[in-house]
This record gives C-alpha cells, sequence and structure tokens, in this order.
C-alpha cells in the first residue's frame, strides 16, 4: 500500500491524435521499396498498342493514287481560277482602255447642250441670225460635234422609234391619236453613244 501524501505516478494516456493519424497514413501509403513514390498511390503503367500489320503493296499504290488524283484535282482548280482571273482582268483593261474618254465626254454633253439652247432661242429672234456671235457659237458646236464623233460619241434619234429603255428615258407620256403606246413623240434631251456602249440615255416623251 503507498503511504499517504505520496506522489503516484500519472495513469497511463492514450496517444496522441496527431501521432494515431500519422500511423493510420503509413499504413495506407505504400512503402518506399516497392517503386511507387512515398505518399502516393501506385497507378498502373498502360500497355503499349499493339501496331496493326504493315500495309501490303496494294494498299500503298491505292494510297498514292488517290494522293495523286487529289493533288491533280487541285491543280486543275488553281489553273482555271488563274484562267479566269487572267480573262477578267484583260477584259477589264480593254474595256478601260476602249472607254477611257466616256467620264469627259459625259462632262462635255451637258455644256454643248446647253450651247445649243443659246443658238435655237437666239434663232427665234429674226434680227439676231446674222449675229457674230451666233454664227460663232454655231462654230463651236460644229466642231464639238465633229470631236466627238471623232473619238466615236454619235448622237443617235429617237422622235418616231419605239421606246427602249436601254436607250431612253422616258420623262413623261402623252396620249396621241396617230401613234400606238410607246412610241417616242419628242425629245427633250438626245441621247448619244460611245462606241457600241449608250454614253447617255436620250430623254423622252412617250405616247401611253
Amino acid at each position: 500500500m503507498p503511504t499517504k501524501g505520496a506522489k503516484q505516478p500519472p495513469p497511463a494516456k492514450d496517444k496522441p491524435a496527431a501521432e494515431e493519424a500519422h500511423t493510420k497514413r503509413a499504413e495506407k501509403e505504400p512503402a518506399a521499396g516497392n517503386g511507387g513514390a512515398p505518399g502516393r498511390p501506385v497507378r498502373a503503367r498502360a500497355k503499349p498498342m499493339e501496331a496493326g500489320p504493315p500495309p501490303t503493296d496494294a494498299q500503298k499504290i491505292k494510297a498514292l493514287e488517290k494522293q495523286s488524283k487529289d493533288l491533280e484535282d487541285k491543280y486543275l482548280r488553281l489553273r482555271a481560277e488563274y484562267d479566269n482571273h487572267i480573262k477578267r482582268t484583260n477584259k477589264e483593261k480593254h474595256e478601260i482602255i476602249t472607254y477611257a474618254g466616256s467620264h469627259v465626254f459625259r462632262l462635255i454633253l451637258p455644256i454643248l447642250d446647253d450651247l445649243r439652247r443659246t443658238i435655237d432661242h437666239a434663232r427665234q429672234d429674226e434680227s439676231q441670225k446674222d449675229d457674230p456671235i451666233v454664227q460663232g457659237v454655231e462654230l463651236i458646236i460644229e466642231k464639238f460635234d465633229k470631236l466627238l464623233e471623232a473619238e466615236g460619241v454619235r448622237v443617235f434619234s429617237s422622235v418616231g422609234e419605239a421606246f427602249d429603255p436601254e436607250l431612253h428615258e422616258a420623262l413623261m407620256t402623252r396620249s396621241s391619236n396617230e401613234h400606238p403606246d410607246g412610241i417616242v413623240l419628242e425629245e427633250y434631251e438626245p441621247g448619244y453613244k460611245y462606241r457600241d456602249k449608250v454614253l447617255r440615255h436620250a430623254k423622252v416623251v412617250v405616247s401611253g
């Protein structure tokens, strides 16, 4: 019996929680000598895929023939696109060269129209027919006409012709007992062609 007052040893206590958790974790982890990294589970290595049998000569020939056919088709498409590009470019160059002056001629025509109106107004007065200024303006109009004609610009007639939207611009319609519908009765502004294209549509009155 221990004597009264003597210190007795403390009763045995359980292992600390941290030491117990460490022990459990060590039991789950594989040993370093088993080929796994300490602290990580070992993963099974994937088996290499087994290579199939090598292609036969017939298969190689067939693959080469397909590749050759694809390259030939690609070459033919590129050649067709290149030919179309050359044709389109040549056509654009030809039109630029052929109709290079069309913009300038369109600017000249309104001035020529004003000169013609001036002469028409002057001719209404008998006293101005022999006026040198009127004669000078008529000479200028004549030179303009010759210049435009030499460059391929020509006026075309419209009165009495059937209305053609490719040539005429109808300003209004007017009933007529002498003509059927769709006939040009009057021309307010003459139309012009430059070579084989319409440079300016004629502004007309059409029966209807």
